[in-house]
């Protein structure tokens, strides 16, 4: 597998793991907090969509640990552009020189 397809098939993972954190967010956002309070809360609901609330937290919670390794992963394997970049633009542009202007960051591919 060519750095490239590594590349993209770990964007696609974060991607994925993104939306599905994100709907598994929304879905506790319209199932009410503040616990079941022995049925005093009307608002909170046990089951969403038919799922279980345990199972959407389950789901809430593995989804976004896969997105954070992702990009921590995706940092890793874009650190020497990430170093180079920033010293790109913290360095003083009268005091760089027109060889290091044109120099390109490395990159993935």
């Amino acid at each position: 597998m060519s750095k490239t397809q590594l590349n993209y098939l770990l964007d696609a993972v974060i991607a994925v793991a993104f939306i599905a954190s994100a709907l598994s967010g929304v879905v506790f956002l319209f199932a009410g907090s503040g616990g079941y309070q022995g049925g005093r809360n009307p608002s909170f609901r046990t089951e969403m969509l038919g799922i279980d609330r345990a199972i959407w937290s389950d789901l809430h919670t593995w989804v976004s640990l896969v997105m954070i390794a992702g990009v921590l992963i995706h940092l890793v394997l874009h650190w020497n552009w990430i170093v180079c970049m920033t010293k790109r633009i913290l360095s003083d542009g009268r005091k760089a020189s027109s060889r290091r202007e044109q120099e390109a960051c490395p990159t993935l591919s």
